[in-house]
Protein backbone atom coordinates (compact mmCIF):
# COMPACT_ATOMS: atom_id res chain seq x y z
CA UNK A 1 0.00 0.00 0.00
CA UNK A 2 1.41 3.51 -1.16
CA UNK A 3 1.51 5.65 1.74
CA UNK A 4 -0.01 8.77 1.35
CA UNK A 5 1.95 11.98 2.72
CA UNK A 6 -0.51 14.18 4.28
CA UNK A 7 -2.18 11.04 5.75
CA UNK A 8 -5.29 11.24 3.19
CA UNK A 9 -8.11 8.67 2.39
CA UNK A 10 -8.06 7.99 -0.74
CA UNK A 11 -10.81 8.69 -3.09
CA UNK A 12 -12.31 11.58 -0.93
CA UNK A 13 -12.42 15.07 -2.47
CA UNK A 14 -10.89 17.02 0.01
CA UNK A 15 -10.64 20.57 -2.16
CA UNK A 16 -12.53 22.72 0.49
CA UNK A 17 -10.29 20.51 3.42
CA UNK A 18 -7.82 23.65 4.21
CA UNK A 19 -8.29 25.18 7.25
CA UNK A 20 -7.33 29.02 7.56
CA UNK A 21 -3.92 29.43 9.28
CA UNK A 22 -3.68 25.45 9.93
CA UNK A 23 -0.01 25.06 10.41
CA UNK A 24 1.16 28.29 10.23
CA UNK A 25 1.48 31.44 12.42
CA UNK A 26 -1.60 32.62 12.67
CA UNK A 27 -3.01 29.21 13.69
CA UNK A 28 -1.54 30.63 17.33
CA UNK A 29 -2.32 34.05 17.45
CA UNK A 30 -6.36 33.28 16.23
CA UNK A 31 -6.14 30.88 19.28
CA UNK A 32 -4.42 33.78 21.42
CA UNK A 33 -7.55 36.45 20.27
CA UNK A 34 -10.15 33.57 20.87
CA UNK A 35 -9.71 33.13 24.57
CA UNK A 36 -9.13 36.95 25.04
CA UNK A 37 -12.63 37.17 23.68
CA UNK A 38 -13.79 34.14 26.03
CA UNK A 39 -11.98 35.56 28.92
CA UNK A 40 -13.22 39.50 28.07
CA UNK A 41 -16.57 38.33 27.67
CA UNK A 42 -16.72 36.19 31.39
CA UNK A 43 -15.04 39.26 33.08
CA UNK A 44 -17.86 41.40 31.81
CA UNK A 45 -20.67 39.41 31.91
CA UNK A 46 -19.82 36.90 35.06
CA UNK A 47 -17.20 38.91 37.19
CA UNK A 48 -17.86 42.52 36.72
CA UNK A 49 -21.15 42.43 37.95
CA UNK A 50 -20.46 39.56 40.83
CA UNK A 51 -17.88 42.44 41.78
CA UNK A 52 -20.34 45.32 41.62
CA UNK A 53 -22.84 43.62 43.69
CA UNK A 54 -19.83 42.86 46.40
CA UNK A 55 -18.51 46.16 46.19
CA UNK A 56 -22.14 47.96 46.79
CA UNK A 57 -22.67 45.40 49.52
CA UNK A 58 -19.80 46.38 51.48
CA UNK A 59 -20.19 50.11 50.90
CA UNK A 60 -23.98 50.00 52.55
CA UNK A 61 -22.70 47.60 55.00
CA UNK A 62 -19.93 49.87 55.89
CA UNK A 63 -22.91 53.11 55.23
CA UNK A 64 -25.11 51.87 57.81
CA UNK A 65 -22.68 51.12 60.40
CA UNK A 66 -20.88 54.17 60.56
CA UNK A 67 -24.60 55.75 60.68
CA UNK A 68 -25.11 53.59 63.92
CA UNK A 69 -21.98 54.49 65.26
CA UNK A 70 -22.80 58.16 64.97
CA UNK A 71 -25.73 57.66 66.38
CA UNK A 72 -24.33 55.75 68.97
CA UNK A 73 -21.94 58.39 69.97
CA UNK A 74 -24.39 61.17 69.65
CA UNK A 75 -26.20 59.06 72.30
CA UNK A 76 -23.50 59.20 74.22
CA UNK A 77 -22.94 62.88 73.96
CA UNK A 78 -26.69 63.36 75.35
CA UNK A 79 -26.49 60.97 78.43
CA UNK A 80 -23.00 62.74 79.21
CA UNK A 81 -24.51 66.60 78.65
CA UNK A 82 -27.83 65.26 80.56
CA UNK A 83 -25.67 64.27 83.73
CA UNK A 84 -23.68 67.17 83.81
CA UNK A 85 -26.38 69.69 83.64
CA UNK A 86 -27.89 67.51 86.50
CA UNK A 87 -24.83 67.61 88.40
CA UNK A 88 -24.64 71.41 88.05
CA UNK A 89 -28.53 72.06 88.60
CA UNK A 90 -27.96 69.87 92.55
CA UNK A 91 -24.67 72.40 92.71
CA UNK A 92 -26.75 75.12 92.28
CA UNK A 93 -29.36 74.49 94.60
CA UNK A 94 -26.67 73.56 97.21
CA UNK A 95 -25.07 76.96 96.86
CA UNK A 96 -28.07 78.62 97.02
CA UNK A 97 -28.63 79.09 100.41
CA UNK A 98 -25.55 79.15 102.04
CA UNK A 99 -23.80 81.10 98.80
CA UNK A 100 -26.19 82.75 96.37
CA UNK A 101 -23.55 84.49 94.46
CA UNK A 102 -21.96 81.27 93.74
CA UNK A 103 -25.31 79.65 92.59
CA UNK A 104 -25.78 82.39 90.29
CA UNK A 105 -22.38 81.55 88.94
CA UNK A 106 -22.64 78.13 88.42
CA UNK A 107 -26.21 79.14 87.02
CA UNK A 108 -24.09 81.38 84.37
CA UNK A 109 -21.63 78.79 83.80
CA UNK A 110 -24.41 76.31 82.67
CA UNK A 111 -25.92 78.67 80.89
CA UNK A 112 -22.54 79.67 78.96
CA UNK A 113 -21.69 76.17 78.21
CA UNK A 114 -25.03 75.50 75.63
CA UNK A 115 -24.64 72.17 74.57
CA UNK A 116 -20.96 72.27 74.96
CA UNK A 117 -19.97 68.96 76.73
CA UNK A 118 -16.25 70.32 77.64
CA UNK A 119 -17.70 73.41 78.47
CA UNK A 120 -20.15 71.80 80.56
CA UNK A 121 -17.51 69.75 82.39
CA UNK A 122 -15.08 73.00 83.15
CA UNK A 123 -18.74 74.45 84.69
CA UNK A 124 -18.67 71.07 87.36
CA UNK A 125 -14.80 71.45 87.93
CA UNK A 126 -15.73 74.75 89.02
CA UNK A 127 -19.06 74.44 91.21
CA UNK A 128 -17.47 71.15 92.66
CA UNK A 129 -14.06 73.37 93.46
CA UNK A 130 -16.41 75.97 95.28
CA UNK A 131 -18.03 73.57 96.89
CA UNK A 132 -15.61 71.13 98.38
CA UNK A 133 -12.74 74.23 98.90
CA UNK A 134 -14.03 77.26 98.93
CA UNK A 135 -17.02 77.19 100.67
CA UNK A 136 -15.38 75.31 103.48
CA UNK A 137 -13.00 78.34 103.77
CA UNK A 138 -15.50 81.14 103.23
CA UNK A 139 -17.82 79.97 105.98
CA UNK A 140 -14.93 79.40 108.40
CA UNK A 141 -13.39 82.95 107.53
CA UNK A 142 -17.24 84.53 107.91
CA UNK A 143 -18.16 83.01 111.15
CA UNK A 144 -14.92 83.79 112.43
CA UNK A 145 -15.38 87.23 111.99
CA UNK A 146 -18.66 87.19 113.83
CA UNK A 147 -16.65 86.69 116.86
CA UNK A 148 -14.52 89.73 116.07
CA UNK A 149 -14.52 93.43 116.63
CA UNK A 150 -16.13 95.63 114.51
CA UNK A 151 -12.92 96.96 112.25
CA UNK A 152 -10.69 93.00 112.39
CA UNK A 153 -14.56 91.82 110.99
CA UNK A 154 -14.85 94.85 108.21
CA UNK A 155 -11.26 93.37 107.16
CA UNK A 156 -12.76 89.86 106.59
CA UNK A 157 -15.61 90.39 105.22
CA UNK A 158 -13.61 92.85 102.71
CA UNK A 159 -11.17 89.75 101.67
CA UNK A 160 -13.61 87.02 101.44
CA UNK A 161 -15.41 89.62 99.15
CA UNK A 162 -12.66 90.52 96.89
CA UNK A 163 -11.39 86.63 97.05
CA UNK A 164 -15.06 85.82 94.89
CA UNK A 165 -14.43 82.02 94.30
CA UNK A 166 -10.80 81.68 93.91
CA UNK A 167 -9.54 78.97 96.32
CA UNK A 168 -5.88 80.16 97.34
CA UNK A 169 -7.52 83.94 97.81
CA UNK A 170 -10.23 82.19 100.16
CA UNK A 171 -7.67 80.56 101.80
CA UNK A 172 -6.06 83.58 102.82
CA UNK A 173 -9.27 85.07 104.26
CA UNK A 174 -9.91 81.90 106.30
CA UNK A 175 -5.84 82.32 107.45
CA UNK A 176 -6.59 86.14 107.95
CA UNK A 177 -9.55 85.45 110.37
CA UNK A 178 -7.74 82.52 112.27
CA UNK A 179 -5.27 85.07 113.07
CA UNK A 180 -7.15 87.45 114.11
CA UNK A 181 -9.20 85.55 116.43
CA UNK A 182 -6.70 83.34 117.56
CA UNK A 183 -3.37 84.85 117.31
CA UNK A 184 -1.98 82.18 115.48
Amino acid sequence: MRRNPRNLRPGVNYAFAAVIGAGTVINPIIKVVTTLIVLGAVYLFIVKPALDTTNNAIEKGSEISNNAIRQGEQQIHDSNLAMARSQLQSYEQSLQSSWPEAARAVRACAQKAGDDLAAFNRCDDFAQRIIQTVQSDRQFALSYADSLGAADAQRVRSCVKQAGFETAAMQRCRDLANHLLFGS
